[in-house]
């Protein structure tokens, strides 16, 4: 007969065993997303915290050169890329003095302003 503690260890360990290999999988898919988003062109972070403009690819050397301001280009490992930097979408907003202007005041605010500040 087997034991209850014995069977529940090996049900903990597949348990971790499967998480291991999601994990894992999830990983390599971020991987390939990465590599997929690292062109010439693509703005980037490194694993140093250096931002800058892909330059050039070298995939056989598996180099990059990036430039992180006019002038200055860099000689990277591709794995050092960390991220690729997407240009944020700027929406119109309204200026928040419209907003005021337009909204109405609630009463605690009409009261709060009709009363003189005590001294």
């Amino acid at each position: 007969m087997i034991d209850p503690l014995t069977i529940m260890m090996l049900a903990v360990l597949a348990l971790m065993v499967v998480f291991m290999i999601r994990n894992s999988r999830k990983q390599k898919a971020d991987r390939e997303a990465l590599v997929s988003k690292v062109v010439k062109g693509a703005n980037v972070m490194t694993t140093s915290g250096i931002f800058g403009t892909i330059v050039s690819l070298d995939e056989a050397e598996n180099e990059i050169v990036l430039e992180t301001t006019p002038g200055t280009k860099l000689r990277l490992h591709r794995q050092s890329v960390v991220s690729v930097i997407e240009k944020p979408v700027v929406e119109k907003s309204v200026s928040p003095a419209a907003t005021q202007s337009a909204a109405p005041k609630s009463s605690v605010a009409k009261s709060a302003a009709a009363k003189p500040a005590a001294k």
